[in-house]
């Protein structure tokens, strides 16, 4: 297997207090992958942690040999076991990391060896460096891997592929959820709208936008669930309505209709970035609007779209206060006419203003370097809350890093107590 990078065949001692039990790590890894589960050969090497004097035990395992068409990229699923957040699925590893192979992933198990800070907010780093040495190829480097297709998937939890949730001519959107398998309790669902109109997983998107929120929820023991952009590829900035808020409150009945099977207790947090920031306020600002629920699947059914927060980060919210020198001003009024003999199209495709009076709890994050625009639409935001006494939590990422997800681990830790509180069956509303 090929070396380059953080990507090491050849295991190096680890520091005095860490390095013995990386090494006891890597032998129990190999015991099990190659003996007592029955799981075949696996080739064993290391991670580098985004910590400086970390790294972990690391082991591949091809997919099944009947799996996945010969000569293609191989989608790929990073299974993270002996993480310091408390495991809530009770299936067996050996079942997990069979069905994915048996689906035809490439499975590359990561063992953290129980490290304390194998968990949000620090495992946030780690995650999105994951991410970035795939696109980097500085791993897996000597395989071919579908960018497309990388999911990190806790131990004791199960991949869900392409759940669809509605029909747009010869688009078909879906979603993939990572949820516990047989979980202890239910659990909550964080569904995230892609920013990647192409490739709903697309590692790159993912990379490039450090986006370890989904990633980073599933190790802390929700369930998780990435989503179609409503609007298809090519982007243009704009989110046609009624046909995004159709589309994804059928996601959300959607990933609700998936509780029984799952082990989900239908509270459903969405959060959204950049273009997929407005989708995650819209479910909040439209809430039981009858006009917006007759599309897409379970539209016959009495499966509620409702959803019990949102966390919103950068995007655009409305269109009716923009800055003068914001250069979308011209696309919009191509799209949609004059803003002055035009208001009531240009106020329909803006999420906040569906908004007249307090909604659920949001959570909101944006990075101090943002954009002009950005940075105006969420003081807008925060401004409209504000006056109709709808509660939010603010926090402003101070790490100079533009158009990101934050990694800041003090605002992680405040989101996941946010989600926390959101996503707790004990107050479960009675209408799911």
């Amino acid at each position: 297997m090929k070396a380059t990078g953080s990507w090491e065949t050849n295991p190096r001692p680890g520091p005095p207090s860490h390095g013995r039990r990386a090494h006891v790590g890597l032998y129990f890894l190999l015991v099990v992958l190659w003996g007592s589960v029955g799981l075949g050969a696996a080739e064993s090497a290391r991670w580098t942690s985004a910590t400086e004097g970390r790294d972990y035990a690391l082991s591949v395992l091809e997919p099944e040999a009947n799996a996945g068409a010969k000569g293609m990229p191989l989608p790929v699923a990073f299974y993270l076991k002996n993480l310091a957040a408390a495991r809530v699925g009770t299936e067996r590893d050996e079942v997990l990391i069979g069905e994915l192979r048996a689906s035809g992933l490439l499975v590359v198990v990561i063992d953290f060896g129980t490290d304390p800070q194998a968990r949000v907010p620090w495992i946030n780093r780690d995650l999105g460096k994951l991410r970035g040495d795939v696109r980097a190829k500085r791993l897996l480097a000597d395989r071919a891997v579908d960018p497309a297709h990388v999911f990190i998937v806790p131990a004791g939890s199960r991949l869900t592929r392409d759940v669809m949730f509605y029909r747009d001519g010869a688009r078909t959107l879906a979603m993939d959820i990572i949820a516990p398998a047989n979980p202890k309790t239910l659990v909550g669902a964080v569904l995230e709208f892609s920013c990647d109109n192409q490739d709903r997983m697309g590692n790159t998107s993912l990379s490039i936008c450090s986006d370890t929120i989904l990633d980073g929820a599933a190790t802390e023991g929700f369930a998780v669930a990435m989503a179609d952009h409503p609007v298809a590829a090519p982007y243009k900035g704009l989110d046609a309505m009624p046909d995004s808020a159709r589309k994804i409150k059928a996601a959300v009945r959607t990933l609700r209709a998936q509780s029984a099977k799952l082990g989900l207790n239908g509270r459903i947090v969405p959060v959204g970035f950049s273009r997929g920031s407005g989708m995650a306020l819209m479910l909040a600002t439209t809430e039981g609007m009858a006009e917006f629920e007759d599309r897409g699947e379970h539209a016959a059914s009495s499966l509620s779209s409702t959803v019990q927060g949102a966390v919103v980060m950068s995007g655009r919210f409305t269109y009716l206060d923009l800055r003068a020198e914001d250069a979308m001003l011209p696309r919009y009024a191509k799209a949609w006419g004059e803003r002055a003999t035009a208001i009531d199209t240009w106020r329909r495709h803006g999420a906040l203003d569906y908004l007249t009076r307090a909604a659920v709890p949001l959570f909101l994050t944006i990075n101090v370097t943002e954009s002009p625009d950005a940075l105006h639409q969420m003081t807008v935001l925060r401004a409209r809350l504000a006056m109709l006494g709808s509660a939010a939590t603010y926090a402003l990422d101070r790490d100079p890093r533009g158009h990101k997800v934050t990694l800041a681990p003090a605002i992680l830790t405040a989101m996941h107590a946010y989600l926390r509180e959101r996503l707790n069956p004990a107050s479960t509303p009675s209408r799911l």
